[in-house]
């Protein structure tokens, strides 16, 4: 093991110390937009890829920051990311996992090394024991390039090794639907949009480009936050467009957006509307009866977390921006984007602050957001809007987030940590006031009512955590163990739905199901396999998973 170790440390090493880089043609500007620069003549192409891992490839580095490439010479070339830097750790089911790779090259053939990443922390010591490195040797085709034209390769879609036995997996999308959505999201970041003509590009291509988004959609496992109301319509979405739906205990069906993009969230309204978000200002919206329809806000660049119905045809919207946090807008007419929306301000003084990543939560009577600060106090800002009259308010309070809901009668339920301890805080005038306790309650409570919930004990191992489920009668006085636990990578899991036949549980990189009160449990995601259709049970669910 030891050994291992050190050989992995020093090739990583090599790959930093002795890789040369394509020549850096972007660079990120102030406002976070990319500024493409091309030079007005010279002997070398160009070459675009866009990396989708369909979940975080190790506890703290999420993406693969470069991509080595090695010409028919022998020359080692190193495509960095140009997306902003992310770390995994505490980002669950929200952390960016796609990378975009965009560089200049000499002309010639070349075939792919090794993806990487350089693990966050000061001095390059640690920067390197904390790094990742995958091999792509002989897994994908060789490309070409040829002087001032771009080789867009498209997108490829890679899947860690979920620990259990499986082997990471590659899906090549370098068809007309794999490069559109490169060159979508170069397009989308980048202040000047480069003009190149096409040319070069992969030596030998997979023929159906529709057999394999399948099967890239079947390795999906990352699904946007769900479980914030007790009861709820399970959807959600996830990576390549991905919309999901549990439809009964242990079944799912799946509806593809047509676009390869992550979708941040979906919700459906009382009016049978649904409403999906994705990055860069895009979201979709589906009226009953009807299609998915594509639309943009033209004025914003950021991921679109959250879209909630007010009255006369108005929206609330909650965008991510990279440089200013989550901010809020109102629509005067959803679908009307040319107009641009009234930003409403959270009143938040501190730029970092509110810069922070927000948990949201959806209440009949207001939106909700909880930014913690990081650091020893264990502070969070909480921002109300109410849904009625719009008027924002932020608050800071005494504690962090871990996790909250809307019960069934309206109240808040929230699972709060002062220290390293989780204990059981809620608000029954939607979220203008708190009433904090000293009672315990596990992480990844779900309350199922007023009396009922469920919890996970963790264990942490070697590379897993060990999920041990909970359960209360009593309005959280009492936990008595349900059931086997099961393992999760990294981080313990947290229930997201339960009722009598079933419960669900994730831990931002996968999802499992128990059919029988946690005797057995099935991951549901991924689910390598699956068609644009209902995605049935596991034939043979192990115990104890």
């Amino acid at each position: 093991m030891r050994a291992h170790v050190i050989g992995r440390w020093l090739a990583v090493a090599s790959l930093v110390l002795l890789t040369g880089c394509a020549t850096s043609i972007a660079t990120r500007a102030p406002d976070g937009r990319l500024d493409v620069r091309l030079p007005s003549e010279g002997t070398d192409g160009y070459v675009l890829l866009k990396v989708v891992s369909t979940r975080p490839i190790s506890l703290l580095n999420p993406k693969w920051q470069q991509i080595t490439l090695i010409s028919t010479q022998g020359v080692r070339h190193e495509v960095p990311d140009l997306t902003p830097m992310a770390v995994g750790v505490f980002g669950g089911s929200s952390v960016p996992t796609e990378s975009l790779h965009f560089g200049r090259l000499p002309p010639g053939e070349y075939e792919f090394a090794s993806a990487g990443s350089i693990g966050p922390g000061p001095g390059l010591l640690l920067a390197l024991i904390t790094s990742d490195h995958a091999s792509l040797d002989k897994q994908v085709p060789r490309f070409k390039v040829e002087v001032g034209r771009l080789a867009n390769l498209g997108t490829v879609v890679f899947s860690p090794s979920t620990g259990d036995k499986e082997p990471a997996q590659i899906v090549l999308l370098g068809g007309a639907r794999g490069t559109a959505e490169s060159m979508r999201a170069l397009l989308d970041d980048s202040r000047n949009a480069p003009t190149l003509q096409p040319g070069g590009g992969w030596l030998q291509m997979p023929a159906d480009e529709a057999q394999a988004i399948a099967r890239a959609r079947g390795l999906v496992s990352m699904l946007s936050p769900i479980g914030s109301q007790s009861g709820a319509r399970m959807v959600a979405g996830s990576h390549l467009g991905e919309i999901v739906e549990r439809v009964a205990p242990g079944r799912w069906t799946s509806e593809p957006l047509d676009t390869l993009a992550r979708v941040s969230f979906v919700s459906c309204w009382k009016d049978a509307t649904c409403v999906a978000g994705s990055e860069f200002g895009r979201y979709a919206v589906k009226r009953r009866g009807g299609s998915w329809e594509a639309r943009r806000l033209s004025s914003e660049h950021g991921q679109v977390a959250t879209i909630q119905d007010l009255s006369e045809g108005r929206a609330l919207l909650v965008v991510t921006d990279r440089l200013k946090g989550a901010r809020i807008l109102v629509q005067d007419q959803l679908g009307n984007d040319e107009a641009a929306p009234k930003e409403l301000s959270a009143g938040i003084q501190d730029v970092d602050e509110a810069r922070l990543p927000a948990l949201l939560l959806d209440h009949p009577d207001a939106l909700l957001m909880a930014r913690n600060v990081p650091g020893f106090r264990r502070e969070t800002l909480i921002t109300r809007v109410d849904k009625q009259s719009l008027q924002v308010t932020t608050n800071r309070e005494r504690f962090w987030v871990s996790h909250w809901q809307v019960l069934p009668d309206g109240e808040i339920a929230v699972t709060r940590m002062n220290g390293m301890t989780t204990y059981f805080t809620s608000s029954t005038d939607g979220g203008k006031t708190w009433v904090s306790t000293e009672r315990t309650v596990p992480i990844g409570t779900y309350w199922r009512d007023q009396t009922r919930a469920l919890g996970i004990q963790p264990t942490p191992g070697f590379s897993t955590v060990s999920n041990q489920v909970t359960q209360t009668t009593d309005g959280g006085k009492t936990w008595t163990p349900l059931g086997q636990p099961f393992r999760s990578a990294d981080f313990a899991a947290r229930i997201v739905y339960a009722d009598d036949q079933e419960i669900l549980a994730e831990d931002g990189k996968r999802v499992f199901s128990s059919l029988d009160a946690g005797r057995t449990w099935t991951p549901r995601f991924p689910r390598e396999g699956a068609n644009p259709a209902p995605v049935a049970a596991a034939p043979h669910p192990q115990p104890g998973l």
